[in-house]
């Protein structure tokens, strides 16, 4: 994976001076937020003003209906999709029109035998037992047959919406849905709890109930995040005070689910709701009955909101099996049938998959390939899927293009759901691979790094400058920092199945810190020295003080520039090198040099930019020859190497008994064992053997000893 390093931000001085942390204004500035006014919206709600429930279309229309439904007590039914969105959203409206003295009841589709939108029979149905205003909620936006059946049984339609509009609207008495505002709109880019909730907000106004919206916050926050809606604007603002009743709800069915989820309440954030509560909720939309999942977060009964909790658990628990199974049995079909990966999108399809997971089974599988996925079940002679995607690749609309081989479709640029003849399939894959070509092609999986930090500054003090960032989510990604040239000291399993590890890391200092490695039992650990990329967040476990460290991808350190060429002049079968008598910048490495040279005395000298080096003498092994010059970096290296007359063992230690009394006289007997090699020619090993034969001949004697120096004393 590329890593993208930040790069020089210029920060207004006011905004550094508001912000009272430079790496806080700077990360506010890279998201977009240049001014005092922006910031204090961007990062606290009650700064944030927004937009009116009346800026949405048709919001008039639909609150005049609603008013007309409670005041004459018309059966009111809330047609809801399965996904968390649509079960917050229902809930939202149920809750509200209930409030408001409303006679409503609810519906939600069954993902296995329906499908998203509105089936005929259940709408039959529906209609068969009374419901005269049928409202709409995360769906509608398509249902031009359904609309129609509604007025044919002499009923009224209302359609709140969030996905992407079709060539023509429906023909309901009111279709309010975001993507018929500007795109720079604040509330274009709520979802369907969001709409939900303008909608519940302008209605409340309308019959004087202006306390009421904030008791359905709560549910707002849950469909925000599971939905992966964008965070900005109304939607950011929503989520902010969303989640701040969340943290105080009174509903049973949320603290129900809250306490299963060995959670605390007063310290709940978004990513709470994305790893714990959504999951079990979307495993109700998945493989059971979602309708369920409405009265769990509207039963004023305690016991019973606890038992619909322990069952969505249960079934929590069955989703991630299902999960497991697919992703495994898709990889399976991608080892038997490797042309099937060639394709811009992997499209699978098997008899037995569960429709209700292979969604998520895709999001596995994008991860892993980074390209668009879509999984399909083979059941009832047609084949049902989800396909997830990758930035910059609109799959819904590539999807569009092979409308005339599919039975249905729909869905966003990152999500998709179709259904098609299985006879199609091989065409569908063909075709869908050259809509996809060009943006399969620019596609590069990459990591923004916000800002590299030492491994010592990971503490509190940092988890509270990003937190003020927080909530995180699409459009406000959470802060990604890196470390450089840490290493893994320790790495241990953790987990029921053992599947994640927690490592200790440090780097050259000596500093060390504990990383959580989600998912990565199959990973190999780093060698070596490496930099890390990770995230760092309230650690829940020990009550949020403390730092949890995320690892979130490691790559080997980017090396240094390389070392100036350097010329070499290889003189050994000359006969005449007398000229390098003369080169006024060079140094001989040599221990018997010509008279009138300067001689190298340390590998450690600095010869200076430009400057030359004479191995007037041969090295004793080309590992001293190389590390010596790396030491030095000379310009220029001229290879003479002429016979040395220490290599006979009595001009040796004469030599090395010289050198010895020279470091007597000058530094009180302290010798450099590096210093004598380079002096001697010779290695450090053969200059310590030369030291130990002139001690046990009672020529010296040892005072102190270490690896690389010794102090020596001349005997009398």
């Amino acid at each position: 994976m590329d890593w993208l390093l930040p790069t020089e931000t210029d920060i207004p001085p006011d905004l550094r001076d508001w912000a009272g942390n430079d790496l806080l204004a700077r990360l506010l500035v890279r998201r977009g937020i240049t001014t005092i006014a922006a910031a204090r919206a961007f990062l606290q709600s009650e700064a944030y003003h927004p937009a009116p429930a009346a800026a949405l279309p048709d919001m008039e229309a639909a609150i005049a209906l609603l008013e007309e439904a409670i005041e004459r007590r018309l059966p009111v039914c809330v047609w809801g999709d399965f996904d968390v969105d649509g079960q917050t959203a229902t809930a939202l409206l149920v809750s509200a029109l209930r409030a408001l003295g409303a006679d409503v009841r609810y519906t939600i589709p069954h993902r296995l035998t329906e499908g998203h939108g509105m089936h005929p029979k259940r709408l039959a149905r529906v209609l068969q037992e009374g419901a005269e205003l049928i409202l709409t909620c995360d769906t509608g936006i398509e249902a031009h047959e359904a609309v129609e059946m509604v007025h044919r049984a002499g009923a009224r339609i209302l359609i709140t919406d969030h996905h992407d509009l079709g060539a023509t609207l429906p023909p309901a008495e009111a279709v309010i849905n975001p993507k018929r505002l500007p795109a720079d709109h604040p509330l274009r880019e709520l979802p369907g709890v969001g709409v939900a909730y303008k909608l519940a907000e302008g209605l409340s106004a309308a019959r004087n109930r202006p306390d009421l919206p904030a008791s359905l916050l709560d549910l707002v926050a849950l469909g925000i995040v599971a939905d992966l809606a964008v965070q900005t604007a109304d939607t950011r603002y929503l989520l902010q005070r969303g989640l701040e009743a969340l943290r105080r709800t009174e509903r049973p069915g949320l603290r129900a689910l809250i306490e299963l989820s060995n959670l605390k309440p007063e310290t709940l954030t978004a990513e709470h709701i994305g790893f714990w509560l959504g999951p079990r909720l979307n495993a109700l939309g998945r493989l059971g009955d979602a309708n369920q999942a409405v009265e769990l977060l509207t039963t004023p009964d305690r016991g019973r909101a606890r038992i619909l909790a322990a069952q969505l658990d249960a079934l929590n628990e069955r989703r991630k099996l299902l999960v497991d199974r697919t992703v495994v049995q898709a990889l399976s079909l991608l080892a038997d049938t490797p042309s099937l990966a060639e394709y811009n999108a992997i499209v699978l399809a098997a008899a037995e998959w569960h429709p209700g997971v292979i969604g998520i089974a895709c999001s596995r599988l994008v991860e892993q390939f980074y390209r668009p996925v879509i999984l399909l079940s083979l059941r009832d002679g047609l084949a049902r899927g989800s396909a997830r995607s990758i930035p910059g690749c609109d799959i819904h609309r590539a999807i569009q293009t092979q409308a005339h081989l599919l039975e249905r479709f729909g869905g966003h640029p990152m999500a998709a759901g179709l259904s098609l003849h299985p006879r199609h399939l091989d065409a569908f894959r063909r075709g869908l691979s050259d809509a996809l070509r060009e943006c399969v092609a620019r596609a590069e999986r990459r990591l923004t790094v916000d800002a590299v930090v030492p491994l010592a500054a990971l503490n509190f003090d940092l988890l509270g400058v990003l937190q003020k960032l927080a909530p995180f989510g699409p459009g406000n990604p959470p802060v990604t920092l890196a470390v450089e040239e840490v290493s893994v000291q320790e790495a241990v399993l953790f987990g029921r199945t053992r599947a994640h590890r927690r490592l200790t890391i440090a780097d050259r200092e000596g500093n060390t810190a504990q990383v959580i490695w989600w998912n990565s039992a199959e990973s190999p650990v780093p060698e070596g020295t490496f930099d890390l990329a990770l995230r760092i967040a309230p650690d829940t476990y020990r009550g949020g003080e403390a730092v949890q460290r995320v690892w979130v991808d490691a790559r080997q350190p980017v090396p240094p520039p390389p070392p100036p060429r350097r010329e070499v002049v290889d003189l050994r079968s000359e006969a005449d090198v007398q000229f390098l008598l003369d080169e006024p910048e060079a140094i001989f490495w040599a221990s018997d040099p010509p008279p009138g040279v300067r001689r190298l005395t340390s590998i450690g000298e600095r010869i200076g930019a430009g400057g030359k080096l004479v191995v007037w003498q041969a090295p004793p092994g080309q590992d001293v020859l190389h590390e010596t010059i790396a030491a030095l970096q000379p310009a220029v290296v001229y290879l003479v190497a002429r016979p040395t007359p220490l290599d006979t063992f009595p001009n040796f230690i004469r030599h090395l008994m010289g050198l010895v009394k020279f470091a007597l006289s000058r530094y009180e007997g302290r010798l450099e064992l590096a210093d004598l090699s380079a002096a001697m020619v010779h290695r450090e090993a053969t200059v310590r053997l030369g030291l130990a034969w002139l001690v046990s001949r009672g020529k010296l004697r040892v005072v102190a000893r270490a690896e690389e120096t010794w102090v020596v004393r001349a005997e009398d």
